[in-house]
């Protein structure tokens, strides 16, 4: 879609929570909808449309990609959680993933991929997918990321250390799921795909080494993503970048060479100051502190009002196009969910307020 359909949502001002799992766990089935993809595609046309959101988005679920890959390679499903490679793959395991994976076969992949079929036929609203990024799966795949990647950092390569290696053989296996996934979602009928990389942080990345000249953030982070978004861009579908971890301006400023069409961040990233770093014509979408609407303590409800104001006033007053919404998926929590959605009823009255539209 072409850029002004996200410039429009952010003159209009709504705001626009990700509240798909908030809308799930209302019902009294939610585990058996997720593998049900025409109930699942309802729960998603929900929640879009109880915002007035045009994009209907899925459940951030970021474990799948791992599941299916390690079922791919024979890995039992009880097993597939505490899973880490302690070696580097062997060609033979590489060749079975990119000849044999059908990421269709995981149930909650193949569900997801038939909301999208349903919310495109339906034709009310635009049918997002969802996707962890390869860098953040490769982190869910070996034991000891942080120091292989500083080693890498430090101008190591592959062929002189044997935890190199395998950061750099984890990460083409991640990029083949990672793209897999993506292309199952975008046959099916998703317009754009938003792409989570939370993990793609200073806790992982040396910001010293970064500012240093170290490649090793391109490396791992930007050129896994440009070359999915190549598939993206081959297919017209969008990209929608998300990382909600803590970041240095030179990861911010990384971002903007995938072109993304908006940039979602989490609350530990004061909008208004890496405003700067990105394109004027790239929406930046959130990022309230959802993760504790839980609590009281952390995030009273009388407290929202400032936090949306901040961000309207000093985000606002950058010109930058925005979009006031959660810092990830509103999660639901068992006992908890009344308090949440008062939270996400009361930001969105807030903003509809400064707007005058309440």
């Amino acid at each position: 879609m072409d850029k002004s359909f996200y410039l429009d949502l952010a003159r209009e001002g709504r705001p626009l929570p990700l509240i798909t799992h908030l809308v799930l766990h209302e019902k009294e089935d939610p585990e058996s909808i997720l593998l049900d993809g025409e109930r699942l595609a309802a729960v998603i046309l929900e929640a879009a449309e109880r915002l007035n959101n045009p994009m209907a988005l899925p459940v951030m679920d970021l474990t799948l990609e791992k599941d299916i890959l390690l079922q791919t390679i024979g890995v039992p499903a009880d097993a597939t959680a505490a899973f880490h490679f302690d070696s580097v793959p062997d060609p033979e395991l590489c060749a079975k993933v990119t000849a044999d994976m059908d990421v269709t076969t995981h149930p909650r992949i193949r569900a997801n991929c038939q909301a999208l079929s349903a919310l495109r036929d339906g034709g009310k609203v635009v049918p997002v997918g969802m996707s962890i990024g390869p860098f953040s799966l490769l982190t869910k795949l070996v034991k000891d990321p942080i120091g292989a990647i500083f080693t890498a950092g430090g101008g190591v390569a592959p062929e002189d250390d044997k935890e190199v290696a395998l950061i750099h053989a984890v990460l083409g296996l991640a990029e083949t799921v990672v793209e897999a996934n993506c292309a199952a979602q975008i046959e099916a009928g998703a317009r754009a795909i938003f792409l989570c990389e939370p993990a793609a942080n200073k806790v992982y990345f040396s910001p010293r080494q970064i500012r240093k000249g170290s490649t090793v953030y391109d490396e791992f982070v930007t050129e896994p993503n440009l070359r999915l978004k190549r598939l993206l861009d081959d297919n017209d579908v969008d990209l929608l970048f998300h990382d909600c971890g803590e970041l240095i301006p030179e990861m911010v400023s990384s971002f903007g060479k995938l072109n993304p069409k908006l940039m979602s961040f989490g609350s530990s990233v004061k909008l208004w100051e890496v405003e700067q770093y990105i394109e004027k014509d790239v929406v930046i979408f959130g990022n309230l502190p959802t993760r504790k609407f839980y609590s009281n303590e952390e995030v009273p409800l009388e407290a929202i009002d400032g936090l949306v104001g901040e961000i309207a006033q000093k985000l606002g007053s950058t010109g930058h196009p925005f979009i006031v919404a959660s810092e990830c998926d509103v999660l639901s929590m068992p006992g908890y969910e009344s308090t949440i959605m008062a939270k996400v009823n009361k930001m969105c009255s807030c903003r509809n307020r400064q707007l005058g539209c309440a």
